[in-house]
């Protein structure tokens, strides 16, 4: 089962996090363990993608407590030093997984499902331009590509 980013919100991604890590584990997940990076009881055996996976899940959930998640998840971007080095590994990490044309692309459709604003964006968009196209060809983004993204919007929302 592939996750549209368009056709969920953040609180159902949460959701989605909590029952396949109460299915990793067999077991309740315990949300104070994982706010304090604890684990997923019984997730031992489980695959190197499911395992990446609950790990960015685990991300989005403490963020979940405390936050206004409507949409756009990130306004704006953080201005301090914490904020941009946050951006620049963000960025850094689409460019070499999609490529430049593949990173602009996902930022486009991050703004289009209002993961970020169009203000957001155009920032995003000049920093990258700012780095200088790379010879790299790059992939498709996947499922969790796209998940990394989020909990890279979220961390950024987060220093607001």
């Amino acid at each position: 089962m592939s996750i549209n980013p368009r056709d969920y919100d953040l609180d159902e991604l949460r959701k989605m996090a909590r029952e396949r890590g109460r299915e990793a584990g067999g077991d309740e997940v315990e949300e104070t363990a994982i706010g304090l990076g604890g684990s997923v009881p019984g997730d031992g055996g489980a695959s190197a993608d499911s395992s990446f996976r609950a790990g960015l899940y685990r991300e989005l959930l403490p963020l979940e407590a405390g936050n206004d998640t409507g949409k756009p998840y990130l306004a704006t971007l953080p201005e301090h030093y914490a904020g941009e080095h946050l951006i620049f590994e963000w960025l850094e990490f689409l460019l070499l997984h999609a490529g430049f044309q593949g990173a602009m692309d996902a930022l486009s459709y991050y703004e289009s499902v209002d993961w970020i604003t169009e203000e957001c964006e155009s920032t995003l968009n000049d920093y990258m331009l700012g780095l200088g196209e790379q010879p790299s060809e790059g992939t498709d983004l996947d499922m969790d590509d796209h998940l990394l993204s989020l909990v890279y919007i979220a961390k950024l929302a987060s220093m607001q």
